[in-house]
This record gives structure tokens, C-alpha cells and sequence, in this order.
């Protein structure tokens, strides 16, 4: 049973249609999910309701948004999967220090590319769609 819950885990990690990123921070591997959990925790990091998410990301991103972003995502997770929170957003930020620009990337896309974001409940994020919109034809 312990060998297919990994294999599971291994799936949602690989998963970024769900909304999961694992990475290594804080010296251990941690898991990001932009779920619906992750915006009420984002939101509440913040301070802001949920109309105002557009204006977050398309104002420039300060380095308090990335690390709200990150921590709401890690904390949604463990809060999701009953893990024990042995860090608060100022921990998170500590861990940031060392991150490369490319993960960080990384944890942007698996954002926009979440379930959620993948939906047309895009919380007022921009996205880029490659699909070009159909000619109507007329009869």
C-alpha cells in the first residue's frame, strides 16, 4: 500500500495540469498546489479580495507577492494533506534567498497551468492561449 501512495504522490508532483510543483526548500522537498485553497490563502496573505488579483500581477510583482505566492502554495498543500506547518511566510522567505530565477518560472507556469487557471476561473490572471479564435461561417 506504502508503494502506491508513492507512486500517487509521484503522479501529482508530476502533474502540473493539477497544480503541483515540488521543490527543494528549507532542506527538504516541499510541495507547492495552486488549488482552490492556494487563492483563500494567497488572498488572505495579501490582505486583498479576490477582484484585486488581477491588479497584483498586472502592476508588477513585488518580492512580498512572490513570497505570498509561494508560501500560500506550500501552505495549501500541507494544509490539504495534513502535514504539520513547521514554517510561517517569513521561514519561506529565508528559503527564497536561494532559489534560481528559472524555478521560480517554473512555479509561475505550474500556476497558469493548474486546473484551476485552466479553467475559465482565471482569478483576473492573464494567460497566454495559443488557440487563435474560430471565422464564423454563415449559412
Amino acid at each position: 500500500m506504502r508503494g502506491l501512495r508513492s507512486f500517487i504522490f509521484f503522479l501529482q508532483m508530476a502533474n502540473k495540469q493539477r497544480g503541483y510543483y515540488s521543490i527543494k526548500l528549507g532542506g527538504k522537498m516541499r510541495t507547492l498546489h495552486f488549488s482552490m485553497n492556494f487563492w483563500a490563502n494567497f488572498t488572505d496573505t495579501l490582505g486583498i479580495s479576490l477582484d484585486k488579483i488581477g491588479d497584483i500581477f498586472t502592476e508588477g510583482i513585488s518580492l512580498g507577492t512572490i513570497r505570498a505566492l509561494i508560501y500560500s502554495a506550500i501552505l495549501a498543500n500541507d494544509q490539504e494533506e495534513g502535514n504539520e506547518i513547521d514554517y510561517n511566510e517569513f521561514k519561506v522567505g529565508v528559503w527564497l534567498e536561494d532559489l534560481q530565477a528559472d524555478k521560480l518560472e517554473d512555479i509561475v507556469n505550474a500556476m497558469m497551468e493548474s486546473r484551476v487557471l485552466g479553467n475559465d476561473l482565471n482569478m483576473g490572471v492573464k494567460r497566454n492561449d495559443s488557440k487563435t479564435p474560430q471565422k464564423k461561417t454563415q449559412a
